[in-house]
C-alpha cells in the first residue's frame, strides 16, 4: 500500500526542478530562441541562442549563474551578490544589506549596511544616517531643503518658507510647530510694510485638540487656546485683533466672556452680569440679564427695567 504523501511530495519534486530549470529564461525574457546546452537541475543547466547573442547559466538550485540577453548582463551568487546592468542602470548587491547601489546616466543611490546611504538625482540630493532615523534632502540650486530626526525634529525650508516640528509623531501628534516666512491661505502678507507672516501651535494632539496656538500675519495677530479639530473659531479661549487699516477685535473666553468690536461698532459679553453694544454713537448696557438695561443715545439716557422704560428724556 502506497504512503498518501507520496504523490503529493513527488509532484512538489516536480515542479521544484521544472522552476530551478525555467528560472533563467522566465527572469531573461529572452527574445533569441535558447537551446539546452547542460540540464541537470538542481546542478547545472545552460542555455543558449543559435547566435550566441543570448544565453545563461544556473547552478544550486538557482544560487549562482550568469545570465546575458541584448544589451543586459546579470551575475548572482547568492545570498553574497547580484549584480544587473541593463544600460541606462547599474545594480548590484553585496551581502544585502550590507552594500546595494543602483546607478543611471544621471542619478545614484547606494545604502552601506543600514548605516549611511545616499541618493543623488538630476535635481535633489537625499542622505540617510540609520534609516529611518535621520535624513536630509536638499535641492541642488538651494531652493528646497528637508532634514528629518525620528520622532524629534523635521524642519522643511522652501524658497523663503520654514517650517519646524519639534517632537513630532509622524506629523500625526506634535509637541511644537512653527511656520515662517509665508502668508496663510488666501491672504496676502503686505500690512504695515510686512512681507512675511509667522504661525506656531503647541501640543497638538491628533488633530483633535491643540493646546496653543498663534498667528501673526499680515494684518492680524491670533492668540487661542485649547483649539477644537484645528478650528480656529472653536477655540474655548481666543484673542484675534486686526492691524493696519481694519482695527477689529475679535476675542472670547467660552462662556463667561465674549467681545467683537470693529472700528465703530460692537458688543461685548461677560457672563449673566453684563454686557452690551454700541454703534455710533447710540450705546445699550445691560445688567443681570436684561433686568436692568441704560441706552445712550443723542437725544438723551434711557433706563428701563424689564425692558419698560422708567427714566428717560
Amino acid at each position: 500500500m502506497s504512503h498518501p504523501l507520496l504523490p503529493r511530495r513527488t509532484a512538489l519534486g516536480a515542479l521544484f526542478l521544472l522552476l530551478a530549470g525555467c528560472a533563467g529564461p522566465l527572469l531573461d525574457r529572452p527574445s533569441a530562441q535558447r537551446r539546452h546546452d547542460v540540464f541537470l537541475p538542481p546542478l547545472v543547466t545552460a542555455d543558449s541562442s543559435p547566435d550566441g547573442s543570448s544565453w545563461s547559466w544556473s547552478a544550486l538550485f538557482w544560487l549562482a549563474g550568469q545570465e546575458a540577453e541584448a544589451t543586459r548582463r546579470h551575475t548572482r551568487v547568492l545570498p553574497f551578490w547580484w549584480h544587473d546592468s541593463e544600460p541606462p542602470y547599474v545594480e548590484q548587491t553585496l551581502l544585502f544589506p550590507l552594500w546595494y547601489s543602483r546607478e543611471s546616466r544621471d542619478s545614484q543611490a547606494w545604502f552601506a549596511s543600514l548605516l549611511y546611504g545616499r541618493s543623488v538625482g538630476p535635481e535633489m540630493r537625499s542622505d540617510y544616517v540609520l534609516p529611518p532615523v535621520y535624513w536630509i534632502e536638499r535641492a541642488h540650486d538651494g531652493s528646497y531643503r528637508r532634514s528629518s530626526l525620528l520622532l524629534a525634529y523635521d524642519e522643511t525650508r522652501h524658497g523663503g518658507q520654514r517650517d519646524v516640528s519639534v517632537v513630532t509623531l509622524l506629523g500625526l501628534a506634535t509637541l511644537l510647530r512653527w511656520q515662517g516666512g509665508l502668508p496663510p491661505a488666501g491672504e496676502a502678507v503686505g500690512a504695515e510694510g510686512r512681507s512675511a507672516s509667522s504661525r506656531g501651535w503647541f501640543a497638538d494632539l491628533f488633530g483633535i485638540v491643540t493646546l496653543a496656538g498663534w498667528d501673526g500675519a499680515g494684518d492680524r495677530r491670533d492668540l487661542r487656546l485649547l483649539t477644537l479639530f484645528s478650528n480656529e473659531r472653536w477655540s474655548l479661549a481666543r484673542s484675534w485683533r486686526g492691524r493696519g487699516d481694519d482695527p477689529f477685535v475679535r476675542e472670547w473666553l467660552f462662556p463667561v466672556y465674549a467681545s467683537v468690536q470693529d472700528a465703530d461698532r460692537g458688543w461685548s459679553y461677560v457672563g449673566p452680569l453684563w454686557g452690551g453694544w454700541h454703534e455710533g454713537a447710540r450705546r445699550t448696557d445691560w445688567w443681570a440679564l436684561g433686568l436692568l438695561a441704560r441706552h445712550t443715545a443723542p437725544e438723551g439716557v434711557t433706563w428701563r427695567v424689564l425692558g419698560l422704560p422708567v427714566l428717560g428724556p
